[in-house]
């Protein structure tokens, strides 16, 4: 295809664009704070070193590490591992250790940003292929990194980003291979191989994009057998291919050899939310709604442009038409597989990041054709113009949501006033964290429900008054104090800068660190928060606030029974407001913590003459107990703790810790109240 060169205008911005998008993507790579999936990776990390099991802990622990409720095959090593390589050769960690101060996240988050400029530069490199031009390369990027969605992963994303960089170069080093041109056969090789290690090495499940491209390529070999050489391709791809496999084999063993286990990386990926959250319209109502709208008119042209060649001079052209190919595959094949199956995806469209770097080289090739179209009748500075806006309001959009630009929705969403989520990713938390109080536990994220119990979301709670509903103690699976789980977004911070542990509330009283733009519960009051003006909407990232929840009544014994795969209810975390999680088991609740306090109103019966309150659980032998703060008794024998509640018990109290000062090591099947002298 003859393509005339850029304008210079446009070489201009664009470069522009690529350089205020670096300089955004270094600035807030050392401000955004620490996403949710980070420190489980981490974790992950850890296990790999000393088990060779990616692996949560409650997985190596249980010994259940191919379970399909833990999660374990979704994920492999291979980025952690470059990144861990990076905070090694800066000092911020050691080679076999994993760090979690914020200088080690801070070193990861500018690994994620080199990752995604590697994968930027492949989809310039795509497109320099297309239109044998490195002019055109430069608009490419600049298109990807004028997506808000792009750019604001780049900063942080360690399971996405990753994913698309890699196959982005997958992508580049087929598209080179399909009809050999200048170059030595060791680069495209290479770019293969690191580009399937890469992606795959991140997400098993994506070996399934790697044999969609080589089916594609085998196809266009065989229908251009008689016009070159099928061959060469056919060898390198297979030595790129062998390459990506016998690293993967020695970085991940335990997965990688043994091939089935890819089968269950995909089905555990695809189930990962049991279908809750699963919708046909989702992927075309999210790219309607967060991609820039002059940038989809100009994919739109660029996609129509690529499946008209295809289909009219597959036979004729096959080179050209089957890297045109590779390109869409990389951009549609998985997500209309997604829509077609109705997967449950989550957050936005981050999960078909991999996706954008094709897309941008799609918009790029749209802005040709418009050139194209604009030089035949006159119209060079109309169609120029468009595409400088095209590129710089995006931008403008950045700036002024930065660092958080995944929480961009185009001014056609934000017009209609519809309710969307903001700051999933509670980065945001360092901007909030001088404003958070430090005199008293703070539960990050916290899981909301109506006073029904039913939990936000839910069939049970549908239309329920999201001002109504009452904010828990817990998040998710934990009611660890935000301050101290090392899981959470504030440890690390709250450890660095010395901030104080006091615990000086009410017991009935805590804080809670909301995200995402929830609206306030009703038990709560806001206190500080962080706010991004968007096409004149103000957006919640993270607010603080104050809120209270009366203890339940305990009249009864209480079992700590979850069914696999969902979570504890809130009418049962209502009993357990501080130290305890329920990650290990279906039938207790833990803590490893060095205190951990449940709390009831006891039976009027008690009031008289006393209770005792006896647990089903298993304890340390030195483990002491307070009620309302003050001594208690107890009494701990095999499978049973007795701690005995004073006459006039009402509202309680009961905290946990050891005599040692050493983790509890405490886990809880049941509670019950009896009168004293009875057990």
């Amino acid at each position: 295809m003859t393509t005339p060169p850029p304008p210079r205008a446009l070489l201009y911005v664009s470069g522009l664009v690529v350089v205020a998008a670096v300089i955004m993507g270094v600035l807030g790579a050392l401000r955004t704070g620490i996403s949710w999936d980070e420190p489980y990776h981490v974790m992950r990390l850890r296990n790999y070193l000393d088990h060779g099991w990616f692996a949560l802990d409650w997985s190596v622990d249980s010994g259940a590490t191919t379970s399909g409720d833990t999660n374990t095959l979704v994920y492999g090593p291979v980025a952690m591992l470059l990144l861990h390589g990076l905070g090694a050769l800066l000092g911020t960690e050691g080679w076999g250790s994993v760090a979690t101060s914020p200088a080690a996240y801070d070193v990861r988050h500018l690994g994620v940003l080199l990752i995604a400029l590697v994968g930027t530069a492949a989809a310039a490199g795509i497109t320099r292929v297309l239109l044998d031009s490195w002019r055109w390369g430069l608009v490419t990027a600049a298109t990807l990194l004028a997506l808000p969605m792009w750019t604001g992963h780049a900063m942080f994303n360690i399971k996405d980003v990753p994913v698309a960089t890699g196959y982005t170069l997958m992508t580049l080093a087929l598209v080179t291979m399909v009809q050999r041109s200048r170059g030595t056969p060791w680069l495209r090789i290479g770019g293969l191989a690191a580009g399937i290690t890469l992606m795959v090495g991140t997400r098993p499940a994506m070996a399934s994009a790697v044999l969609t491209a080589f089916v594609v390529v085998a196809v266009g070999a065989w229908v251009g057998r008689r016009s070159h050489r099928v061959h060469p391709v056919a060898a390198e791809a297979v030595a790129g291919l062998t390459t990506a496999a016998v690293v993967l084999l020695v970085a991940y063993p335990k997965v990688f050899a043994q091939p089935w286990l890819l089968l269950s990386s995909a089905e555990q990926s695809a189930s990962f939310r049991d279908g809750r959250d699963a919708s046909y319209g989702y992927v075309p109502f999210h790219v309607l709604a967060q991609v820039p709208l002059l940038l989809q008119a100009l994919f739109a042209v660029g996609l129509v442009r690529a499946v008209s060649f295809v289909v009219r001079r597959w036979r004729t052209e096959t080179s050209h038409a089957t890297r045109l190919a590779l390109v869409g595959v990389q951009v549609c094949a998985l997500p209309i597989v997604a829509m077609a199956r109705n997967s449950d995806l989550y957050n936005g469209l981050r999960q078909l990041l991999f996706a954008s770097p094709a897309w941008a080289v799609l918009a790029t090739l749209g802005l040709a054709q418009g050139l194209v179209w604009a030089h035949e009748r006159g119209r060079v500075r109309v169609v120029g113009g468009v595409t400088l806006v095209a590129l710089v309001v995006p931008m403008v959009d950045q700036a002024v949501l930065f660092p958080y630009q995944y929480t961009y929705y185009n001014v056609a969403l934000d017009a209609t006033g519809q309710q969307v989520q903001s700051d999933y990713w509670r980065t945001s938390v360092p901007e909030l964290l001088p404003d958070l109080p430090t005199d008293g536990q703070i539960v990050c994220g916290p899981t909301r429900s109506s006073t029904l119990g039913s939990l936000a979301g839910s069939d049970e709670a549908a239309g329920t008054d999201p001002t109504a509903l009452v904010a828990g103690r817990y998040s998710s699976d934990s009611s660890v104090d935000c301050r101290l789980d090392p899981l959470g977004p504030l440890a690390s911070p709250w450890a660095a800068e010395g901030l104080p542990l006091d615990d000086a509330l009410p017991h009935d009283e805590f804080y809670a660190l909301i995200d995402r733009g929830h609206d306030l519960p009703a038990n709560c009051t806001r206190l500080a928060e962080v706010t991004r003006n968007r096409h004149g909407r103000e957006v919640d990232m993270t607010y603080v606030a104050r809120c209270r929840l009366d203890p339940p009544p305990l009249d009864e014994e209480v079992t700590f029974v979850r069914p696999a795969g969902e979570n504890l209810t809130p009418g049962l975390w209502a009993y357990a407001p501080v130290g305890w999680v329920m990650r290990e088991s279906v039938d207790a609740i833990d803590s490893a913590g060095s205190t951990a306090s449940l709390t009831f109103v006891a039976s009027p019966a008690c009031a008289a003459t006393g209770c005792a309150l006896v647990l089903d659980a298993d304890a340390p032998d030195d483990l002491v107990a307070r009620v309302d703060d003050a001594p208690a008794e107890i009494s701990v024998v095999a499978g049973s703790v007795d701690v005995r509640l004073p006459a006039g018990t009402s509202a309680t109290w009961v905290a946990f810790e050891r005599t040692s000062g050493e983790p509890l090591g405490l886990r809880v099947r049941s509670i019950r109240v009896v009168p004293s002298g009875t057990g």
